[in-house]
């Protein structure tokens, strides 16, 4: 057996790991770091590069395209979950929109796990230290201004990046009572916000480059199977070996640290004997650590697209018109200019989660405060991927549940690494999210077909195939029909190793010294925004605890 040995492993290039793993390396240059991708370094992939690319992306060999089982609730749809399989992760494959959670999910993660450090305060230097926001000046108590991510708006990225319907659609928000927002990323989410986005110049800034790699040794095209464990001369638990599942072993001298994402993550702990023993033990999987909690608490921020013809699309108003294609700063991020966040009146809430709760589902009360964003509501200049021209015709919405209260699980279904798990998102599982989401339709069918400033604009929904459009005489009933029959995932998976449940507040795995987790897995609440500006200061904080004890 042919053993290497390095100080730390980070298991997984996606945007924590590389984070991690370069924090650690420039921290002190002679560690030797090693970092594990399954995937390939994409950097010479034009695709990677820019917005138009962000569409092509998903279901290559970049994606590790993961499906669902069917889910009762849509359908009995199997829904694709993008994935990055590629170094650099989801910072390759997202279309670059930055948005915090609101203090208050922040503050709620601290509640449940009983450490302030994990609250938005608490947080707040970490998420800081990312960020080199262009508006750092303005509030530098809460934006960051020496970090790797260049952080912009829309606005301010292109002095003729001046999409026509940017006005529009802020009055016609306005015209709901909706308030302009500017500063939505300091810890208040509610309202009309400038979405914010890290393309630096119409460039991709993907973690694996941002933050760089130098010192680092990098291993691609590695599929780990499984963290070996030994026992000491007390019995006590450690993490001591990283498998390949070619064979090789790789020796952590100092820690290992599991950043494979929110399906990879558990998947590697239940194959390395640290999970539900039952599971376990029927696949013929030697249980070194019982924990019933891996694979569980799986949530995501569940949404509905939509498609809405334009009149006159020779205005250039949307992507693939011919004026619009003269201006090449209109392709220099996402096609859109805000973020709209809203909460929800207790009189529609509240009988949802007595329901729920009376179903013994999870009922949070803390969502009966409507400074809280459950909703968020993008609309953007572009048919975005759907099966229709792209000739200025069309622009498209994404309402999304950020704080759903649906939860799900995955499980390995063999001793292999390469077999993918079975995963249950159970996608709109409670009453609660029911209501939340058919809010929020409801919410972008009015401000685009009932508002004075959108209706010169804005002719009607264009429904999927087989469905009938919606409109303001739509019920709650027509909304939740096409909700289930086309609703999908935003990608944003999280919680299948919770803070509380398979690690302590240090990351650190229950029962296993070495070991921590450091992505998304970890997050024991759902979090509101987009959750890369949340998983940098994570991947911040999580380096600065692995030093301390280093």
């Amino acid at each position: 057996m042919n053993t290497t040995e390095a100080d730390y492993i980070v298991v997984g290039g996606g945007l924590t790991g590389c984070v991690i793993a370069s924090r650690l390396a420039q921290h002190k240059p002679a560690l030797h770091v090693l970092l594990f991708e399954a995937g390939n370094d994409a950097s010479s992939n034009p695709l990677t590069k820019d917005v138009g690319g962000a569409f092509a992306l998903a279901e290559t060999d970049l994606d590790y395209c993961y499906k669902t089982t069917p889910q009762h609730n849509t359908g009995e749809r199997v829904h694709t979950i993008t994935a990055g399989r590629v170094l650099g992760g989801g910072s390759i494959l997202n279309y670059g929109g930055w948005a915090r959670g609101d203090a208050s999910d922040y503050d709620q993660w601290a509640k449940v796990v009983k450490d302030e450090r994990w609250s938005y305060t608490g947080l707040l230097p970490y998420l800081k230290k990312a960020e080199n926001h262009f508006n750092a000046p303005r509030n530098p108590d809460h934006r960051g201004s020496n970090g790797p991510i260049k952080i912009t708006s829309v606005f301010e990225s292109d002095p003729k990046r001046r999409y026509g319907l940017r006005e529009p659609i802020r009055a016609a928000w306005e015209e709901l009572g909706l308030t302009l927002n500017p500063h939505g990323d300091c810890g208040s989410l509610k309202g009309i916000c400038e979405f914010l986005e890290n393309w630096h110049d119409g460039e991709r800034q993907p973690s694996n480059l941002a933050y760089g790699l130098r010192n680092v040794d990098v291993i691609s095209d590695a599929n780990v199977h499984r963290i070996g464990m030994i026992r000491d001369e007390d019995s006590n638990l450690h993490a001591s070996t990283v498998i390949l599942a070619d064979g090789r072993h790789f020796k952590a001298r100092k820690e290992i640290v599991l950043t494979a994402g929110t399906i990879k993550t558990p998947q590697i702990l239940m194959l390395s004997g640290v999970g539900p023993a039952p599971l376990l033990s029927g696949l013929g999987i030697p249980v070194v650590a019982d924990n019933p909690e891996v694979g569980k608490n799986y949530f995501d921020h569940f949404a509905l697209f939509q498609l809405w013809k334009l009149g006159n699309p020779e205005r250039g108003l949307s992507m693939g018109s011919p004026q619009w294609d003269k201006n090449l700063a209109f392709s220099k991020g996402l096609p859109c200019d805000w973020t709209v966040n809203e909460g929800i009146s207790p009189d529609l809430l509240l009988p949802a989660l007595q329901a729920d709760a009376e179903n013994g589902k999870m009922s949070d009360r803390s969502l009966l405060d409507t400074n809280r964003a459950l909703v968020e509501t993008m609309v953007m200049y572009s048919p975005v991927g759907a099966p229709v021209p792209v000739d200025g015709s069309y622009i498209a919405t994404s309402v999304m549940l950020q704080l759903p209260t649906s939860r799900g699980s995955l499980e390995i279904v063999s001793s292999s690494s390469t077999d993918p798990p079975a995963i249950n998102p159970n996608f709109y599982g409670t009453e609660t999210d029911r209501v939340a989401l058919i809010h929020g339709v409801r919410r972008a069918i009015e401000v685009l077909l009932e508002t004075s400033a959108a209706k010169p604009y804005v002719t009607y929904e264009q429904a999927p195939p087989g469905m009938p459009s919606l409109s303001a005489k739509s019920t709650d009933a027509d909304i939740d029909a096409r909700i289930r029959a086309a609703g999908l995932s935003h990608a944003h998976g999280a919680g299948t190793a919770s803070m509380g449940k398979v690690v302590d507040t240090e990351l650190r795995v229950h029962g296993v010294a070495g070991l921590r987790v450091a992505d998304a897995s970890v997050l024991p609440v759902a979090i509101g925004g987009h959750p890369q500006a949340t998983l940098y200061g994570l991947a911040e904080k999580a380096a600065e605890l692995i030093l301390q004890d280093g």
